[in-house]
């Protein structure tokens, strides 16, 4: 096989874009590396000065991120595909296609999100933007018209500074995502265990369906989509009565969590003799929603208008409980998220928790403890 030669007019200019940059030296490494051929940085310093212009084009697109073939921006541009295969966009689904977080690709679903939400900031804003000539300033006046109009940002700040910084646009990493609008609004939010099962009673009187979704958030701490999305293929029976379920958690990871063996076999018998689909095939989060609020009004009515997302009260109360039970950590560690979200979401435990643990757990690392205590 002939070994490609190298160009400068085809092969520098098509570098600097994929590396974004127009440093002789990054290109010459590049070059080595792709093509296995050596071209000194200063011969690439030497053709950017003979060619001028080409340099200027790159220099605008690259740095201030604006192409040098403008594209007028029309509303066909913003259909699905041929959203998709715009250049920018192209190469940003390929950018988190190849993308890794803790070894695993990120889920296809959760791919399909961002790009929507891209589209839709781009489409909707009073001057449709064109992304492949979107800017930190753009990015900004966007965020701003969203937030004006009453609408939470915190998805679309996600969406656009990971498109921005993918391109390597100036700015993307001014952008502040912070958390969504009402995160970790309840951490001080602490119902007991006896109340919560008396709700969950009242619940199955009305709606035996929605008292198992609402089972399965309180024992596991699941979100309420990674409940209703779940499949019956994923859930397994052990032969020790527990039960695993794996779910998709936020479009992004597959988790496998225990079920305890009641929990196990309330959803059992929603299943019935289904193997394969969802295992709550008709019920809605909407339909969730009304039901949770109505025995919130019953048992914790001074509570109950505080509460704007009834569906998410039993995760909510599962970590409360499990934190005061075990600690932030061992708590974290069982709904599987990491501690630092535990903490942000629910808080960290307290003085009075800490100072408990201590005075039970720290005697204990004598191992003749038990003897001198008579037990």
């Amino acid at each position: 096989m002939d070994m490609v030669k190298y160009k400068p007019s085809r092969d520098l200019p098509r570098f600097a874009r994929e590396l974004n940059t127009l440093s002789p030296t990054k290109l010459s490494e590049y070059i080595l590396m792709r093509m296995n051929i050596k071209v000194e940085p200063d011969a690439i310093r030497m053709w950017f000065t003979r060619n001028p212009k080409i340099r200027d084009e790159l220099e605008k697109e690259i740095i201030t991120g604006v192409p040098t073939v403008k594209e007028e921006v029309t509303t066909a541009m913003f259909e699905k595909k041929a959203f998709e295969e715009l250049p920018s966009v192209k190469e940003w689904i390929l950018f988190m296609k190849t993308r890794r977080v803790k070894g695993k690709p990120l889920h296809p679903e959760y791919i399909k999100e961002q790009i929507r939400l891209l589209r839709h900031a781009l489409r909707e804003h009073s001057v449709p933007k064109h992304p492949d000539r979107l800017t930190f300033r753009d990015a900004q006046e966007i965020f701003v018209e969203i937030e004006d109009k009453g609408h939470d940002s915190y998805a679309f700040r996600r969406a656009i500074k990971d498109f921005l910084k993918a391109r390597g646009v100036a700015g993307w990493e001014k952008i502040g995502v912070g958390k969504p609008t009402g995160y970790g609004k309840y951490k001080t939010l602490f119902v007991d265990k006896e109340t919560v099962h008396k709700m969950l009673d009242y619940i199955k009187g009305k709606d035996f369906e929605v008292y198992v979704v609402d089972s399965l958030m309180y024992y596991n701490g699941l979100r309420i989509q990674a409940v209703l999305d779940a499949k019956i293929e994923d859930f397994k029976r052990q032969p020790d009565k527990w039960a695993t379920l794996t779910v998709t958690e936020k479009f992004r990871t597959r988790l496998t969590f225990d079920v305890v063996p009641e929990v196990a076999d309330l959803v059992e018998t929603v299943v019935g003799d289904r193997t394969k689909g969802k295992i709550f095939k008709d019920v809605t989060e909407r339909r969730v929603n009304i039901l949770n609020r109505e025995a919130l009004k019953v048992f914790l009515p001074e509570l109950e208008p505080q509460i704007e997302m009834p569906s998410h009260f039993f995760r909510h109360a599962c970590a409360q409980n499990l934190k005061r039970m075990v600690g932030s950590h061992k708590a974290a560690a069982i709904m599987k998220t990491s501690l630092q979200s535990f903490i942000e979401s629910y808080g960290g435990d307290t003085e009075e928790e800490v100072s408990y643990w201590t005075r039970e757990t720290l005697p204990k690392l004598d191992p003749d403890y038990l003897k001198r205590r008579g037990l």
